[in-house]
């Protein structure tokens, strides 16, 4: 297991770095040529200033993520920094996350959680795709692959595992990227919100578990992964325009009426006679 963390830093900031309470051990360089010297396969995260003076900084990133592509690179930008310009250059040469000073050890210590011990895949339940799949035809060429591969494996298992509830906090450390990019590259790619997206998918899968007489709208919910029926009504009406208990009633209306009917079928404005919406 890796066990230390790297920290490239030229500014007198190493009893911060140094003091904090983390289990990993703190490696600490002021230059870039003495923090590439320190760099093995012990290192399981680099934080890297942008403040070095003894080698172009973003050469040293790309140096480091070549040799070491497995170790996650968190940039550490000086306040007033250019962004997003040089942001997003970082993320395309391989830079995991981006932080800007000053910064405190809550900010440091929950990227360690996320970047660390984030990767576990334990999760999963099925394979999902990657992102040189997802990615075919230049889909999202503005995304870098890494981070693209963090919030697709998110996307997936959203999409799969749809009955089950995941945070935003979750979220983020499956993705093992922090919560400001997560949000913004995930958006980017879905369109939705993580909220937004998980309520689209189970709405989609409602269409189906609906057209089973067997199942009421209850028990619809409750294999949507919802609690309170009354709550997933709300969320249904919304995105479909009309309710569950009235798609229920017209796709049973259809069914005892026949082919004439079920040219109706699939019409966000058909109410069968004797429904009412909730």
């Amino acid at each position: 297991m890796k066990s230390e963390i790297l920290v490239m830093d030229c500014e007198e900031r190493g009893h911060f770095w140094l003091t904090l309470k983390s289990d990993y051990r703190i490696l600490f360089a002021t230059t870039a040529e003495e923090g590439l010297e320190m760099l093995s396969e012990n290192v399981g995260l680099v934080f890297l200033s942008l403040t070095l003076r003894d080698m172009d900084n973003m050469e040293v990133l790309e140096l480091i993520t070549r040799e070491y592509p497995s170790t996650p690179v968190v940039i550490v930008a000086p306040c007033g920094a250019g962004e997003p310009c040089m942001c997003m250059e970082a993320f395309n040469r391989g830079a995991r996350d981006y932080i800007k000073k000053p910064h405190s050890a809550d900010v440091i210590l929950g990227r360690i959680e996320i970047l660390l011990t984030g990767t576990d895949g334990s999760r999963e339940r099925r394979e999902v795709p990657s992102s040189a799949e997802a990615m075919q035809g230049g889909q999202y060429p503005d995304i870098p692959s890494h981070l693209l591969d963090g919030v697709l494996k998110v996307r997936n298992f959203v999409a799969q595992n749809y009955f089950e509830s995941l945070s935003l906090a979750a979220a983020c450390k499956m993705a093992a990227i922090s919560k400001t990019y997560f949000c913004r590259f995930f958006k980017d790619i879905t369109g939705h919100s993580l909220r937004s997206y998980h309520h689209a998918v189970r709405v989609r899968m409602a269409e189906k578990l609906l057209s089973d007489n067997k199942l009421s709208v209850t028990d619809v919910a409750i294999r949507l992964g919802y609690n309170d029926s009354n709550y997933f009504s709300t969320i249904y009406k919304k995105i479909t325009g009309i309710s569950p208990r009235t798609r229920k009633a017209s796709e049973q209306y259809i069914e005892r009426n026949g082919e004439e009917a079920s040219r109706f079928k699939g019409k966000e404005t058909f109410l069968c006679p004797t429904s009412r919406e909730e």
